[in-house]
C-alpha cells in the first residue's frame, strides 16, 4: 500500500513538471508567433535640430554608440541620424523640417534652441504635429508647450517655468510662511505659475493645520516702465512675503521701485523665479531657483535619445510600426504610429539619466527635475543655500536648506517674521452690561460667591431700587 502511494505521488509530481514545461513551451511559441505577425522596419532614423556643431557631433556619436547597446536596441534594429542647425527664423525652420528631416523619414526629432530668438522650437512642434511625429525639446520651457491641443506631439526633458511653484510651496512650508503676496506678469507662464501654485498649495493643505493664504495677487502687463503705484498698495498689506514671476527686464523695474520704497530691506522676503534672477539689480537677500543641468545640452541630448530608443524598443515588440511620413505635401495624413510612439515615450522612466530621474507627466512635461535654491549677494552673485532633489530612498522629491548661510534682506541673519507687526494701535472700550445670575434675596445673608446687588437697599425688610 505504501509503495502504491509513493508511486502515485511520483506520477503527480511528474505531471506537474510536465504541465509547467508545456506551459513554458506554449508561451515561448506564442511570443515568437506574436513577434512574427509584425513586419516592422529594421532601420529607424532620428532627426535633430540643435544649437551648434558640438551638439550635432555629440548627437550623431550617441546614436552610433546606442547601436551597440543591446540593453536599448533590439537585435536586427539599427538607428540612423540626420541633424541640422537650428535657424532663428521660425519660417525657415518650418521649411527646413520638411526639406531636411521629414523628407528623410525621421521617426522623431530632438530640438534645442537657436542662438537668438525663441519661436523656432514652436515652429518645429507645429510642423511635426501635423503628422504626429514626436518632438522632444531639450531647452524650451514656455508653459504654452504643455497645451496638447496645440503642441500635440511635443515632450521635453526640461520642466516648464510654472513647475517652480512646487518648490515655492515646499519653501513656504519649510520657513512657515503662511500668508503671501503673489506678483506675476499677465502672460501664459505667469498665469500658469499662479494656477499651479494654488492647486499645489491646496493639495499640501490636506496635511497641514495652517493653510497657505494668498493675501493679494498683483498682475501686470509685460513691458513695465513703473511699478510704484502697485507696490504702494502692498505696503498696507499684512504679508511681507512676496512671490514674483517676471522677466529679467520687468524684474529690474520692480526691484528698482521696491528699493526706492524701502521694500527690499529688513523684514521683507522676496522669493522669485529663474528669469527674475537674470536682472541686473537683484537685491541682496533674495531667494530664487535655478534648474540644475539647464545649460548642459549634451546631457539632455543623451537622456532624450535613451528615452526615445527605449520607447521604440518596447513598441517594436508589441505594435505594428509603419514607415514615417516622407513629405509635407499631404497635411491631412495622420501617422498612427507617431501617435502611439508619443504615448510610449511619455510612459518611459529613465532612473539614472545624465540629468537625473527622467519621466513625463500627462502633458509630456519633465517631472522630477531638480533645482538649486540660491541666495543673492552683492554685485549679482548667488550662493547655493539648498536643493530640491529626487530621493531614491523615499521615491519622491525632497527639499534641504542650509539656514545658517542665508542672508535675508537688510543683511539680516535671522529669518524674518514675514508679516507686518502693527505699531500704531487704538484702544477701544465697548460698554456692555455684565451677565449675572439673579435671585430674590430672602434676607441680608448671601451664599458663597454671591454679593448683594448694589442697585437695591433694604428698608424695613423690603428691597427698594436706589435709582
Amino acid at each position: 500500500m505504501q509503495i502504491f502511494a509513493d508511486c502515485n505521488m511520483q506520477i503527480k509530481s511528474m505531471s506537474v513538471r510536465y504541465f509547467i514545461f508545456l506551459a513554458i513551451i506554449i508561451r515561448q511559441y506564442a511570443k515568437g508567433k506574436h513577434s512574427q505577425t509584425f513586419n516592422n522596419p529594421g532601420y529607424f532614423k532620428i532627426g535633430g535640430m540643435l544649437s551648434d556643431g558640438d551638439s550635432e557631433a555629440f548627437f550623431n556619436e550617441t546614436i552610433d554608440n546606442l547601436n551597440f547597446a543591446s540593453q536599448y536596441v533590439n537585435k536586427g534594429v539599427t538607428y540612423g541620424h540626420v541633424v541640422i542647425a537650428m535657424d532663428s527664423n521660425p519660417i525657415r525652420t518650418a521649411l527646413n523640417v520638411c526639406k531636411f528631416l521629414i523628407a528623410q523619414k525621421v521617426y522623431a526629432i530632438i530640438v534645442s534652441h537657436p542662438p537668438v530668438g525663441e519661436l523656432s522650437p514652436a515652429a518645429v512642434s507645429y510642423t511635426s504635429g501635423f503628422y504626429h511625429i514626436p518632438v522632444i525639446g531639450i531647452s524650451s520651457r514656455d508653459s504654452a508647450f504643455s497645451d496638447k491641443n496645440i503642441h500635440v506631439s511635443f515632450l521635453r526633458t526640461v520642466p516648464p517655468y510654472s513647475h517652480q511653484a512646487d518648490v515655492w510651496v515646499e519653501l513656504l512650508k519649510y520657513f512657515n510662511y503662511m500668508k503671501v503676496i503673489f506678483i506675476h506678469s499677465s502672460d501664459t507662464d505667469g498665469r500658469s505659475l499662479l494656477g499651479r501654485f494654488q492647486s499645489t498649495s491646496q493639495i499640501l493643505e490636506d496635511d497641514m493645520e495652517v493653510k497657505i493664504q494668498v493675501e493679494n495677487v498683483i498682475e501686470f502687463e509685460p513691458g513695465l516702465s513703473n511699478f510704484k503705484s502697485e507696490l504702494l498698495l502692498l505696503k498696507s498689506a499684512q504679508s511681507r512675503v512676496y512671490l514674483m514671476y517676471a522677466s529679467a527686464e520687468d524684474a529690474e523695474i520692480i526691484f528698482k521701485n521696491a528699493a526706492e520704497l524701502n521694500m527690499t530691506g529688513a523684514g521683507y522676503v522676496w522669493l522669485v523665479t529663474e528669469q527674475a534672477l537674470n536682472s541686473n539689480n537683484v537685491p541682496e537677500g533674495v531667494l530664487g531657483l535655478k534648474l540644475i543641468n539647464v545649460t548642459n545640452e549634451k546631457s539632455h541630448i543623451k537622456d532624450s535619445l535613451y528615452v526615445l530608443v527605449s520607447a521604440l524598443r518596447e513598441m517594436n515588440q508589441t505594435e505594428s510600426i509603419t514607415e514615417a511620413p516622407q513629405d509635407c505635401d499631404n497635411s491631412g495624413l495622420i501617422w498612427e504610429t507617431g501617435k502611439k510612439l508619443f504615448e510610449y515615450v511619455r510612459q518611459q522612466t529613465l532612473e539614472n539619466g545624465a540629468t537625473g530621474r527622467v519621466a513625463f507627466d500627462d502633458n509630456g512635461d519633465r517631472i522630477y527635475a531638480e533645482y538649486d535654491v540660491v541666495n543673492s549677494r552683492l554685485s549679482n552673485k548667488f550662493v547655493s543655500v539648498g536643493q530640491y532633489y529626487y530621493s531614491s530612498e523615499s521615491s519622491k522629491m525632497k527639499l534641504i536648506v542650509n539656514d545658517s548661510i542665508i542672508i535675508w534682506p537688510g543683511k539680516i541673519k535671522n529669518k524674518p517674521e514675514g508679516f507686518l507687526i502693527p505699531t500704531h494701535l487704538k484702544v477701544l472700550t465697548v460698554e456692555e452690561k455684565p451677565f449675572v445670575y439673579v435671585r430674590k434675596a430672602t434676607g441680608m445673608k448671601c451664599e458663597v460667591e454671591e454679593v448683594l446687588c448694589p442697585n437695591y437697599k433694604s428698608n424695613k425688610g423690603k428691597w427698594i431700587k436706589t435709582n
